[in-house]
């Protein structure tokens, strides 16, 4: 059972209270070492904030360093046309289109068995343009013989499935589809029952297959598929329907429309390339609107200069800037210095456009920049080309954008950027400072101890006075009432 101790009692002082006041003298130097610790917690969640912020940027950068990013088209076309287009990275030009012809596979149906699971077929050989499957007890059935068709369909170019047409009889049926459209195939088979009488297996020709036939200003164009990719460079035509046509021509059997000497006449519908000057234009201001948060983040720190201490984000909520725990930083003013600079680096590309301030895009006194929405319409819509240059860049030319990244690229790493490096330092200083404070504390500890032992004896010790004093003022009034006669 550990002591009872009651403090003051005897000198009528509050020692827990001294002792308390006295530990925390002793404590000054763990409670700076825990204050350097949150303040450089405070600095690291400053840094994160900033990285952010350069994350941002740096996306947004990215969004316009390769040309095919920069140089966005749009497709004009008409929704009643037998086609829908997309576009990469086309040249602005105009085509006229018509379809002459879906692509299909070829399709075969079997007539309709009882039964799917069954065996039906027996035994025997059945053949797919010149492969053969042998049928025995193991796949004598639709479902057997379809899993073996599947297994072979990249050497046959067939595959199988089964529809259950819902009769009372016979409903099932073997489907035969052709992988590629460019392609035709046989069935054959030679099945036999237990008794060596023979099992037909007849099939149906549904559907035969051809290739997708188009027409780009008058050139034939075909296609395994119903889409066609590479005949304009940077489009992709989705076929859909057949053209119409104004004049039928005269037959021919056994040739296609096309090749008749009287072919019919195809109505077209004029696909028309064009700049996507709007999406280029949204993909510039929002590197504009992203600088400019980082150097309004280096401004916060800097309120007496008209820096904001906060900012809206997204959900309309309001977030404290962190640029005053870092003001004045080093490391913040040397990336504030690398942004500025890429600014006004020229880009030595072939056309007018070498700098962005070409494309209204101009610095202000605060570091921020300003965007002349009226002269980076005119350079997108007289020069669209020299702002694609200069943006993306021209041959073995890097644009202002690709200059952007790789340097964004580098000082946001997570190895060698520099919240990776603040972190490791962070991390290290805490390291450190815990490792004191660990080292430190069985000391306070023993501090403690000592000093309520020594009030704690100073309490006796005058306890023992206050006995003493008390004894002896007893005697004295004993002998004070002898000498009296009481």
């Amino acid at each position: 059972m550990s002591d009872v101790t009651f403090s003051g009692l005897a000198t009528g002082m509050d020692t827990d209270s001294i002792v308390s006041q006295l530990m925390d003298i002793e404590r000054l130097p763990i409670d700076r070492l825990e204050a350097k610790k949150t303040s450089e917690k405070k600095k690291l969640d400053a840094y994160a904030q900033f990285k952010s912020i350069i994350d941002d940027l740096k996306d947004a950068a990215g969004a316009m360093t390769l040309t095919s990013q920069v140089r966005t088209s749009k497709i004009n076309l008409s929704s009643e046309a037998a086609y829908t287009a997309t576009s990469s990275n086309a040249i602005s030009g105009s085509y006229d289109i018509s379809v002459a012809q879906l692509s299909q596979v070829q399709k075969n149906v079997s007539e309709g068995w009882a039964s799917n699971t069954d065996s039906l077929l027996g035994t025997g050989t059945f053949t797919i343009n010149g492969t053969d499957i042998t049928i025995t007890e193991s796949n004598n059935s639709l479902a057997g013989l379809t899993e073996a068709i599947n297994q072979i369909s990249e050497t046959t170019g067939v595959t199988a499935t089964i529809i259950n047409n819902g009769s009372d009889t016979d409903p099932y049926h073997l489907v035969f589809t052709g992988t590629d459209s460019s392609k035709s195939f046989t069935i054959s088979s030679n099945l036999e029952d237990a008794t060596a009488n023979p099992i037909a297996f007849n099939t149906t020709q549904a559907q035969t297959a051809q290739q997708a036939v188009a027409f780009i200003d008058g050139i034939k164009v075909v296609s395994d598929t119903n889409t066609i990719s590479g005949a304009i460079n940077g489009i992709t035509l989705n076929l859909n329907e057949l053209s119409q046509t104004s004049y039928a021509g005269t037959a021919e059997t056994g040739v296609d429309p096309w090749d008749w000497a009287d072919p019919p006449v195809y109505k077209t519908d004029q696909m028309r390339v064009e700049p996507d000057t709007d999406a280029l234009k949204e993909k510039v201001t929002t590197f504009v609107s992203s600088y400019n948060k980082a150097m309004e983040w280096i401004l916060s720190g800097y309120a007496e200069f008209g820096g904001a201490t906060s900012t809206t984000k997204e959900d309309g909520t309001e977030e404290e800037l962190l640029g005053t725990v870092l003001r004045g930083d080093s490391s913040i003013n040397s990336i504030k210095r690398g942004l500025q600079s890429l600014l006004s680096n020229p880009i030595d590309t072939s056309g007018p456009l070498k700098v962005l301030s070409q494309l209204g895009i101009t610095t202000q006194a605060d570091g921020t920049l300003h965007q002349d929405n009226s002269k980076l319409d005119a350079a997108l819509q007289d020069n669209y080309e020299a702002t694609v240059h200069l943006l993306s860049g021209e041959g073995e030319v890097d644009g202002v954008m690709k200059n952007f990244n790789y340097y964004l690229l580098d000082i946001t790493s997570g190895t060698d950027g520099f919240y990776a490096a603040k972190k490791k330092s962070y991390d290290s200083t805490v390291n450190r400072i815990d490792d004191h404070i660990v080292r430190m504390e069985p000391r306070m500890a023993l501090k403690e101890k000592t000093l309520r032992a020594q009030f704690l004896a100073m309490e006796q010790l005058v306890s023992g006075f206050n006995a003493q004093g008390s004894f002896l003022t007893q005697q004295m009034d004993m002998l004070s009432n002898m000498i009296s006669g009481k």
